[in-house]
């Protein structure tokens, strides 16, 4: 699920000095074809310019050592950590 060295995906290319990522958990995401895929779960929170933004976002592992594909799923303004990891988790696959 995560790169080869079994470490959290690198977010350098993602967030800024004042940016933050949050794991929230793995999880089995429905993907457009309707197929379960395995996947990281986050919360990113991104302060540019003055701005808050808070992203829900999906890592599917990637056989590419060093790759990381992030998913936008849904991004509100401020800090929204609490409500989009809560989003995350009711919008995973559940296996009940």
């Amino acid at each position: 699920m995560l790169d080869s060295t079994g470490d959290r995906p690198d977010f350098s290319l993602f967030l800024g000095p004042d940016d933050q990522a949050e794991f929230v958990g793995t999880a089995q995401w429905r993907d457009r074809a309707g197929r379960c895929r395995p996947c990281l779960l986050y919360v990113v929170l991104h302060r540019r310019g003055g701005e808050v933004w808070t992203h829900a976002c999906r890592v599917p592992p990637d056989r590419r050592p060093g790759h990381v594909t992030l998913h936008l799923e849904r991004a509100l303004p401020g800090d929204r950590r609490a409500e989009l990891a809560a989003w995350l988790r009711e919008a995973a696959v559940r296996d009940d």
